[in-house]
C-alpha cells in the first residue's frame, strides 16, 4: 500500500533518548520509522525505538501524518478482438486444392470386327461450399472414332465444361456468375465461351432435395469457321438435386439462352445424372444430355442427343 502525505508537518525538532536533538521536517512515518527532511543532512530516517520525543514533549509514538486514501487506477477494459474480414467460404482459409466434394467418372467401349469402334467419355463435377458462397466446376467430354476403313473416321469430338460461384445475398436468393465454354468438331464450332452472371432463388431447399432458378444475362463469344460472333443473350435456367436414397441420387441442369438482338435464335443445354454408390467411394453412372441451337452453322444439325454410362470415383467428404 503506497502513502502519500497530504500536508507536510511544521518544522519539529526530535530528541532522541541518548539526548541528541535533530531538526527539520517530518515528511514521512509508519510504525517504525520517521523520515525527517534536515537542511544539512536532506532526509534522515530515524526507528522510532531510538526517538524520546517529538516537539515539545509530544511521545514518539502518538506523532501522525494525513494518509492520502490509496489510489487504485480504474482497471483498463481489454479491447474487443477485431473483427474478422469477410472471406470466402465460411470464413475458412482454403488452398485451392482443400474442401471439394464430387466425383470424376469414365466410361469406354471397344469394338473389333463387323463393327470397329471406340467411343470413351469422361467428366468431372466439383463443389466447394462455405457458409455464404458455393463454388461449382464442371468438364465433360466426349471421343468416338471408326477404325474399321482404311483410315480411322473421328465421328465425334466434343469438350465442354465451365464454373458458377453463388453467394448468398438472402435467406433464399443468391447472386452468381458463370462461364461456360464448348469445343465440338464435328459441328465445326471451333470454341464458345459463355460468360454470364445475375440472381438466383432457392426454391426448394430441404435435406434431400434442393432446386435453383437462375435468372440473368450473358455474353457468348464463337469461333468458327468464317466469321467468329459476340452475341448478347439473356439466359433463364434451373437446377435440381435429389437424394432418392442414401446411394441413389439424381442431378439435373438446365440453361436456355435467348439472343437479344435476334429474338429468332436461341439454344439450350440440358443434363440429367443418375447415379448409385456401391461403395463410399465407388459407383455407377448414367447421364442423358442434350445440346440444341436453332440457327446451327453451315449443315450441322440443330440437335445432339447423347447417353454415357460408366464407374464414377467420389471424392472429398464420404457419403
Amino acid at each position: 500500500m503506497l502513502f502519500l502525505p497530504l500536508i507536510r508537518v511544521a518544522a519539529s525538532e526530535i530528541t532522541l533518548k541518548n539526548g541528541d536533538r535533530v531538526s527539520g521536517t517530518i515528511i514521512e512515518q509508519n510504525d517504525d520509522l520517521i523520515v525527517l527532511e534536515t537542511e544539512y543532512a536532506g532526509k534522515i530516517s530515524i526507528k522510532r525505538t531510538h526517538i524520546e520525543r517529538i516537539g515539545d514533549g509530544q511521545a514518539a509514538a502518538t506523532v501522525s501524518l494525513k494518509i492520502a486514501p490509496e489510489h487504485k487506477p480504474a482497471p483498463i477494459a481489454p479491447k474487443p478482438p477485431p473483427k474478422p474480414k469477410p472471406r470466402l467460404f465460411g470464413g475458412r482459409y482454403m488452398g485451392i486444392a482443400d474442401g471439394w466434394d464430387g466425383n470424376a467418372n469414365i466410361g469406354f467401349s471397344y469394338t473389333s470386327g463387323n463393327s470397329n469402334t471406340t467411343t470413351m467419355a469422361t467428366g468431372l463435377r466439383a463443389v466447394k461450399t462455405g457458409g455464404n458462397d458455393n463454388l461449382t466446376v464442371y468438364a465433360r467430354s466426349l471421343w468416338n472414332t471408326n477404325h474399321g476403313g482404311e483410315h480411322s473416321i473421328t465421328t465425334q469430338n466434343a469438350f465442354w465444361g465451365g464454373a458458377r460461384y453463388d453467394r448468398n445475398i438472402g435467406e433464399r436468393t443468391f447472386g452468381f456468375v458463370s462461364f461456360d465454354f464448348e469445343r465440338d468438331r464435328p459441328k465445326k464450332l471451333n470454341f464458345r465461351s459463355v460468360t454470364g452472371g445475375g440472381i438466383g432463388h432457392h426454391t426448394l431447399k430441404n435435406e434431400k432435395t434442393q432446386f435453383d432458378l437462375l435468372l440473368g444475362a450473358a455474353w457468348n463469344r464463337t469461333w468458327q469457321p468464317g466469321e467468329n460472333t459476340d452475341t448478347p443473350e439473356a439466359l433463364f435456367g434451373s437446377t435440381l438435386k435429389h437424394k432418392l436414397h442414401d446411394r441413389l441420387r439424381l442431378q439435373k441442369s438446365f440453361t436456355y439462352y435467348q439472343n437479344v438482338t435476334d429474338t429468332k435464335e436461341y439454344r439450350f443445354l440440358f443434363d440429367a445424372t443418375l447415379s448409385a454408390d456401391v461403395t463410399k467411394r465407388v459407383g455407377v453412372f448414367i447421364t442423358v444430355g442434350d445440346r440444341f441451337n436453332n440457327d446451327p452453322l453451315g449443315t450441322s444439325k440443330k440437335n445432339d442427343f447423347l447417353v454415357t454410362t460408366g464407374m464414377k470415383w467420389n471424392f472429398g467428404r464420404k457419403k
